[in-house]
């Protein structure tokens, strides 16, 4: 198999499939990059005018990096913005319970990217950036200014009509265009079923000498001279989290919507509106948190935390259109997952396309779905479950105890991030083609093993935390290191 190779990325050959995917997100944009690398012709649709600079901070954990070294001046570019981050957790108060290094660096059995530096920290601007700088080299067409209205099947095609009236063409259509997806609307045009979570999350990110060396928030920036740092704040019902590293620093606020916050799904606010969260809290905050806060030189973007139900189908029944990232499956921020389930599905739906080629293209979609659908919805699920561990977690116990923390996206488990979704795909896609064509035995091995899946809603999950409940998510199954 001849492979052509243009900017060192080793491409296989084409397949003369056409993807159009919807959206230049991380998840849109590193799904054109494996599609293209597997055969396939790309075009991406964006709806904004250019590449938005907002954003603050996302973890990508290994199981999103196994492609990563196959894209050489992108791998190149990813590691000279790399933070090597340590974890903290502290009371509000200003009072440490405890350090420590990231899951997967505590494993004697490394991870899935072994040659990939991996952190808990990368700024989101930057990840973007470094994508679309890849899609330029191997001049994948981006069209920005382009929202897309409605998409149609015709004689095994898909249109898609943006607002603008230009028309695209394509085998396969794959939506990454969020929650409010244009599939969704697409198949579901009477049901509207995105809903409120609860919480808000309010983000932002600037410049580290934005924080004035003769005020209580330097001490801070002190710490992280040397290495960088994600540190959570616990408190009843909220968390603090400050991502603080030498030149840029973060807050990511997750609170009770009840802040005045419209309709809308975000809001760009004054920043007050931190300080005014904290202060609503039970709890007597360090003066260096407050200064901090206070010192915040941009608007802060609180983002209603929005949800939909968890749903099986990602694709239309023709399967020649697809959803993919937050349209086929939102994620709360407390899962530590979304960006990485995200480039998980690139990773997988890249590969199915090329084993399924022209003549199995609709069934590749089908089989990325059913190859994915199980771990995405457990790894949903671990987001609220992990709300509610950070949300009544027992400092003191945690502190007295003196070992690894092991609440909320600090307890993920080896299998969810030593998956390699390519090679799941590889190793299973002809089994899986068999169980949905032909009805045959299949069962996914992507889960804990031992984990027994259990459909679930957010109703229910409402129900269990206001009875108290605490979930049994985590015993369901081998979530160790």
């Amino acid at each position: 198999m001849k492979k052509t190779v243009i900017d060192g990325v080793q491409r296989y050959p084409t397949n003369g499939l056409k993807v159009l995917v919807i959206g230049a997100g991380t998840s849109g944009m590193q799904t054109a990059l494996e599609c293209w690398r597997k055969g396939c012709e790309v075009e991406i649709i964006e709806k904004a005018d250019e590449l938005s600079p907002i954003g603050d901070y996302f973890t990508i954990t290994p199981s999103a990096q196994t492609t990563l070294k196959d894209y050489p001046s992108m791998y190149v570019q990813y590691h000279n913005r790399v933070y090597d981050c340590i974890l903290s957790v502290f009371a509000p108060g200003g009072d440490c319970i405890g350090y420590e290094v990231v899951e997967w660096n505590r494993s004697n059995d490394g991870h899935a990217s072994p040659d990939v530096k991996i952190s808990f920290l990368n700024r989101r601007p930057e990840y973007a950036q470094m994508q679309l700088d890849q899609l330029k080299r191997l001049a994948i067409p981006v069209h920005f200014s382009q929202k897309a209205s409605s998409m149609s099947e015709v004689d095994n095609r898909v249109i898609v009509e943006t607002e603008t009236g230009k028309k695209f063409s394509g085998d396969i259509c794959i939506a990454a265009d969020g929650l409010g997806t244009v599939f969704r609307r697409r198949e579901e045009p009477i049901r509207s079923d995105v809903m409120d979570s609860g919480y808000s999350i309010a983000r932002c990110a600037f410049p580290t000498s934005h924080i004035k060396p003769d005020t209580p928030a330097w001490k801070l920036v002190e710490t992280v001279k040397e290495q960088p740092e994600f540190r959570i704040y616990l408190a009843d019902d909220l968390h603090l989290i400050l991502y603080l590293t030498a030149d840029y620093v973060g807050i990511a606020l997750t609170h009770p919507d009840d802040t005045g916050a419209d309709e809308s799904w975000s809001n760009l606010r004054d920043p007050a509106v931190l300080i005014k969260v904290l202060e609503k809290s039970a709890a007597t905050w360090d003066p260096a948190v407050v200064s901090f806060m206070k010192q915040v030189p941009v608007k802060v973007v609180d983002w209603k935390l929005k949800w939909r139900d968890v749903n099986p189908s990602w694709t239309s029944a023709s399967g020649r259109i697809l959803a993919v990232g937050d349209a086929a499956h939102s994620f709360l921020p407390t899962s530590g997952n979304g960006v990485t389930q995200a480039i998980e599905d690139a990773l997988s739906i890249g590969e199915c396309l090329r084993l399924g080629g022209r003549e199995n293209a609709a069934w590749a979609t089908k089989v990325h779905n059913k190859l994915r659908f199980e771990r995405t919805s457990v790894l949903q699920l671990m987001g609220f479950v992990n709300r509610d561990e950070i949300h009544k977690a027992d400092l003191s116990a945690i502190k007295k105890a003196g070992k690894s923390l092991d609440v909320g996206f600090f307890r993920l488990g080896r299998w969810t991030w030593n998956h390699n979704p390519e090679k799941y795909a590889t190793d299973n896609f002809d089994a899986c083609l068999a169980h949905l064509r032909d009805e045959k035995p299949f069962q996914n091995t992507n889960l804990p093993p031992g984990h027994v899946y259990k459909p679930w809603t957010l109703q229910e999950e409402n129900e269990r935390m206001a009875k108290g409940i605490q979930s049994d998510l985590k015993q369901n199954g081998d979530w160790s290191v």
